[in-house]
């Protein structure tokens, strides 16, 4: 494959993860959380040989074991649903354990949506069961997260990928499973500087765009926060490249 054949941030982040000096590029991005990955970890993409993105289930059923796989499905499916998938998850060592890095990459301002999670209004009983779970499983993160910060209001119906972003973070955290939770945004994305799209040109146009998103769920309020979640932590953090 072609880096061509890619857009947007999905784009920026092949060809990232397919540089030579990748490791390094992407460890002086996280350096301040104590976070390291080398190349005994495990990541997905891999890269232009292998693009595809990961669903969260899968990769911690094939990183860490059977029983935490059953624990996230049990958490926000019902029936035959999936988990998000994600543009950058890795293994990684936080803090001396085995933790988990989950890169969200941006390349412009119309990939944060501010949109809930939609439900068709002939949806069948499943589809609206399903829903309901979901909702409910953002919910819990939400009163969880509350319990060490106050102010954050993630929901299925709002900012519903930042939302189900967040709440996944703190289910693996309360699960024993240090989290980096990282917003990367790409800068200078010319492929995507066409027709209503606006582009993020500096650090600083980045940051304050995704900020003033986050306010509308409260998540603004823990970006660089360790969130205490119990039996570990999670950290959003929010940077550019």
């Amino acid at each position: 494959m072609k880096i061509k054949e890619f857009k947007g941030s999905q784009r920026c982040m092949i060809k990232l993860i397919s540089s030579p000096d990748f490791l390094t590029h992407l460890n002086s991005i996280i350096k301040d959380t104590d976070t390291t990955i080398t190349n005994n970890d495990v990541w997905i993409p891999k890269g232009l040989n292998d693009p595809r993105e990961s669903q969260l289930k899968s990769f911690l059923k094939s990183n860490f074991g059977l029983e935490i796989y059953n624990g996230i499905v049990e958490w926000w499916m019902l029936v035959n649903v999936t988990t998000p998938t994600w543009d950058f998850v890795s293994t990684c060592n936080i803090n001396g354990k085995k933790g988990i890095l989950l890169i969200e990459a941006k390349a412009h301002q119309t990939e944060l949506e501010s949109s809930g999670k939609k439900l068709k209004k002939d949806a069948s009983k499943i589809s609206q069961k399903n829903h309901f779970k979901i909702g409910t499983a953002i919910n819990e993160a939400k009163i969880g997260i509350n319990e060490t910060y106050n102010g954050v209001s993630i929901s299925s119906e709002k900012c519903y990928q930042l939302s189900n972003r967040v709440a996944h973070a703190w289910w693996l955290a309360n699960n024993g499973i240090p989290v980096v939770l990282l917003y990367l945004g790409f800068l200078d994305a010319e492929d995507m500087n066409y027709g209503r799209r606006v582009i993020f040109k500096s650090e600083k146009n980045w940051k304050d765009y995704f900020i003033n998103h986050a306010q509308q769920v409260g998540v603004d309020g823990i970006v660089d926060q360790e969130i205490d979640c119990g039996r570990s932590s999670f950290k959003l953090i929010v940077r550019s490249i």
